[in-house]
């Protein structure tokens, strides 16, 4: 798998899906692209249809939105979510 980022000092969106990733503990290699570049909507492109991050790519698997990046990576493992729906 391979996690496509903003910078997540400037993108918290960016910092919950690698959050994610890494809680996760599937291997993932990660991809850092600067915003606020000349050349960052370009970068993009090149990995995110929909030229947002972040965007996780899995095969032919392109997830964007971190939420959805969540709710793909919680499918693939049972820890990522609490066992517990609500906290007694």
């Amino acid at each position: 798998m391979k996690l496509v980022v903003g910078d997540k000092n400037l993108s918290s969106w960016s910092m919950r899906a690698y959050l994610a990733a890494r809680l996760s503990r599937l291997p993932f290699e990660e991809v850092v692209i600067l915003l606020d570049q000349p050349d960052t909507a370009a970068k993009i492109a090149a990995h995110a249809p929909a030229g947002r991050v972040p965007v996780l790519i899995d095969g032919a698997t392109r997830v964007w939105d971190s939420l959805a990046i969540v709710e793909y990576l919680a499918e693939q493992v049972t820890s990522l979510w609490p066992a517990a729906p609500v906290a007694l």
